[in-house]
């Protein structure tokens, strides 16, 4: 018999798993190291008998996380929704400031005020959110002293009320015979005092005159704003008297007074005399000769009156308001002479305050506009327009009109006199 045919293996040196997974070979060498293989290949495969279960569920706590994080997010902004039609209900609970509620301003003040604190409103946005409350009476003494609230909360709950009690005096108490004034020991009553020192308004004449020179009386006498309020009744006659009383309800502050007077009075003539019976007003009233003929211009003239472009001092742009007011007396066609009457009705505040000193020394509109930028205006705005003037170039989509009004608009801030060859 052929040795070599016969296996060479020991089988008792292999265990029986070994000799499954293992072909018969005809080397002793061969043969172990394929069994060696085989069962190195066997094990290797033994992690893919993990069950399918187990990866699932590793796979399922990989999700978790995620869709946990998903939940939360809808949960927050489910409950900022939910915040913010609570706020919204909360705001729209408070009441407007009517009448009845300026009564009670304090408890109104204190609703708002604890409002806020449960929703931590900042300062700047309670004011913002309390003048919505308003009425346009209201917004308009707001306008006139905002700057000076400058967005300070207790500051403006503290001017509110100042101006509600003011009102209340003006309103439901006549101007007492015995107030008593600061500078002016010798006179006893307003009356008494109004009578002997101020020259009554009929209706007749220039109301502008007249506002102008009242105005400088009162700073020369040193009345302050809620003396010059109960004043207004004293210092009227006849056709103006009855006009006053018709409109009583609206005139809160001296500046409404002279708002709505000089609507009224502007086109009575100069000529008429404070003495005139009340059946002759109506055919005694001319159009000054100032007053423009065409409908639109006189439609204009109202406009600039009605809405005056208001100027407050150095926080505004002195060249823009200016420039603003300029082209509004363009478009309605005055002269020098009846923009510089109507000028005060456009100053508040600082600016207004400007004028009642300087107005005695200022008789043309050109002075006007040099004393007031000299006031107000900023030598850094010249300086920085004197830099746009040196290096500006007209654009691609620039005009040439354009390119010149605004080199011209440059010059003036400038320079509000610069001669037209240096242009």
């Amino acid at each position: 018999m052929n040795n070599n045919t016969r296996s060479h293996l020991n089988l008792q040196e292999y265990p029986i798993s070994d000799l499954l997974y293992c072909s018969p070979s005809r080397t002793h060498s061969n043969s172990h190291s394929v069994c060696q293989q085989s069962k190195i290949d066997l094990l290797s495969q033994q992690p893919s008998l993990i069950p399918m279960r187990t990866l699932q569920s590793i796979s399922e706590l990989a999700e978790e996380p995620k869709t946990c994080d998903r939940m939360a997010q809808l949960d927050i902004k489910s409950n900022l929704q939910l915040l913010r039609e609570q706020e919204k209900v909360a705001l729209q609970s408070i009441k407007k400031l009517t009448e009845e509620e300026m009564i009670h301003i304090d408890q109104w003040l204190s609703v708002l005020h604890k409002t806020y604190e449960d929703w931590e409103y900042p300062s700047s946005h309670r004011v913002f959110q309390a003048v919505t409350y308003f009425n346009d009476e209201q917004k308009l003494w707001y306008e006139q002293i905002k700057f000076e609230i400058n967005n300070d909360w207790s500051c403006f709950c503290d001017r509110l009320k100042q101006h509600i009690q003011d009102r209340q005096k003006v309103q439901i108490h006549p101007p007492s015979m015995n107030h008593p004034l600061s500078d002016i020991n010798e006179i006893t009553s307003m009356e008494n005092f109004i009578d002997t020192k101020f020259t009554k308004y009929s209706g007749k004449g220039d109301a502008k005159t007249w506002l102008l020179q009242t105005m400088n009386q009162f700073k020369q006498y040193g009345l302050r704003r809620l003396e010059q309020v109960q004043a207004i009744p004293f210092l009227l006659i006849d056709e103006a008297y009855l006009w006053y009383v018709e409109h009583i309800d609206l005139i809160t502050s001296f500046e409404l007074f002279s708002k709505l007077l000089l609507q009224q009075y502007s086109s009575t003539s100069s000529t008429a005399q404070n003495n005139t019976p009340v059946e002759m007003v109506a055919s005694s009233i001319i159009a000054p000769k100032f007053l423009p003929t065409s409908h639109l211009q006189q439609t204009i003239a109202d406009e600039i009156i009605k809405k005056p472009t208001y100027f407050r001092g150095s926080k505004d742009d002195v060249h823009d308001w200016l420039d603003k007011l300029e082209q509004r007396f363009r478009m309605a066609k005055w002269n020098d002479e009846e923009k510089l009457q109507y000028i005060p009705i456009h100053l508040q505040d600082d600016a207004y305050r400007w004028w009642s000193q300087a107005s005695t020394t200022i008789k043309s509109w050109s002075s006007f506009t040099a004393a007031v930028i000299k006031a107000f205006g900023s030598t850094k705005v010249q300086e920085l327009a004197f830099e746009q003037l040196k290096w500006y170039k007209q654009t691609v989509n620039q005009s040439i009109m354009q390119y010149y009004d605004k080199i011209i608009e440059l010059c003036k801030k400038v320079d509000p006199a610069m001669p037209d060859s240096l242009k």
